[in-house]
């Protein structure tokens, strides 16, 4: 089944964006499923194009996968790791209000080992060298933020601070008990007052372990965990494994506990990257590439035509082909993929979401800003 929404629109009556958008995802659903020898159980995507563009939106697939109940545009996802790009907002308006620096050391708020030579610009761009406390098998889900931060205090650093560059969940989870302290409100309303409100992001919510209406299932294919085999290459003739309830969808808090919709997320990214989210020079901070994500991500292989070539404090890089740079950022979590990116140079802003943990994002969103036109 596909939805429509409203896109720049033909004097027929029709909407080009959502056109692009219902052709690309009902195309994507087979070709990204292939190797797995099933279609994508649901994706969505939603796509702003031009200064004034009103949003297309598209759905295709199931909400309930393995089951048969149709998606629909207005229904809501896990988003993951897109969550960080609020959490980055977050500190940087606090920065922005004075109540914070960058430059302060995380020992201002914790202990942690060698937390005084750890900045707070270190955490929003990866560059702490601290370990992400999900490569300890130790881990549990629904632990308190305090718990995981402790597990990845036991781990050894990944390199010295600020030497390199390394993606780490536990750099977003220190960034939400320090927004805490700050503030003396919790992460989540905080993000609800600066940014849900404001921007009228009506379908996003913080995760906190009962669904919203229209919440879809995640599913996977039966790979990857205890007892099953890799899923790395892709195998046919695997189960499909539904998700109703995922065990890091709480644990994931400020580092990826946002459940929305793409059109939500498209409105978000388009803000942060061109809107007033923030200030000329935090903006700038989020759309530079620091010299350690360039040297990091260098070799990194390429997404079909999107290539991930640097980072800045909580956005991402993304190169098109043929259609110039863009800032975004992904997200992966139990049952759920998700990708979005305001490309400056083609003018136009895209979000992706699917329920199959499978399915390559970064690929999808590469693909639909292709098929888009320019703004």
């Amino acid at each position: 089944m596909l939805g429509t929404g409203c896109g720049a629109t033909e004097p027929d009556g029709t909407s080009v964006v959502s056109d692009v958008l219902e052709r690309s995802v009902s195309e994507l659903r087979e070709s990204l499923g292939r190797p797995w020898s099933l279609p994508i159980p649901g994706l969505a995507a939603a796509a702003t194009v031009g200064p004034d563009g009103r949003p297309g939106v598209a759905a295709s697939g199931s909400s309930d996968p393995p089951g048969a109940r149709p998606l629909d545009v207005r229904d809501r996802f896990h988003i993951g790791s897109i969550t960080k790009t609020f959490t980055a907002a977050l500190i940087l308006q606090l920065d922005q209000e004075r109540r914070l620096s960058l430059d302060d050391p995380i020992s201002t708020w914790f202990d942690f080992p060698g937390g005084n030579r750890i900045t707070v610009r270190m955490l929003l761009g990866h560059t702490s060298g601290i370990a992400d406390f999900t490569d300890d098998p130790g881990y549990r889900a629904k632990q308190e933020p305090a718990d995981l931060i402790s597990i990845a205090a036991r781990l050894p650093p990944v390199f010295a601070p600020g030497e390199s560059w390394a993606y780490s969940n536990t750099n977003y989870t220190m960034l939400g008990v320090v927004s805490e302290q700050v503030t003396g409100r919790s992460w989540g309303e905080e993000v609800e007052a600066r940014f849900l409100t404001p921007l009228g992001l009506t379908d996003t919510y913080l995760w906190q372990g009962r669904a919203r209406p229209r919440t879809v299932d995640g599913s996977r294919v039966a790979c990857g965990a205890a007892g099953e085999p890799d899923c790395d290459p892709a195998r046919s003739g695997l189960a499909l494994i539904p998700i109703p309830d995922g065990p890091d969808w709480t644990i994931a808090w400020s580092a990826g506990g946002l459940v929305s919709t793409p059109a939500d997320v498209a409105r978000w990214m388009r803000a942060l990257v061109a809107g007033n989210v923030l200030d000329s020079r935090r903006r700038a901070l989020m759309t530079t590439a620091t010299p350690q994500s360039i040297a990091a991500l260098r070799t990194l292989p390429a997404f079909g035509n999107l290539r991930w070539t640097g980072a800045g404090l909580g956005l991402f890089r993304y190169e098109v082909e043929r259609r110039g740079t863009g800032w975004g950022h992904e997200g992966l979590i139990d049952g759920f993929t998700a990708n979005a990116a305001h490309m400056i140079d083609a003018g136009m802003t895209v979000a992706v979401t699917s329920n199959f943990q499978m399915t390559d994002s970064f690929t999808a969103l590469g693909e639909i800003v292709a098929a888009l036109p320019t703004g």
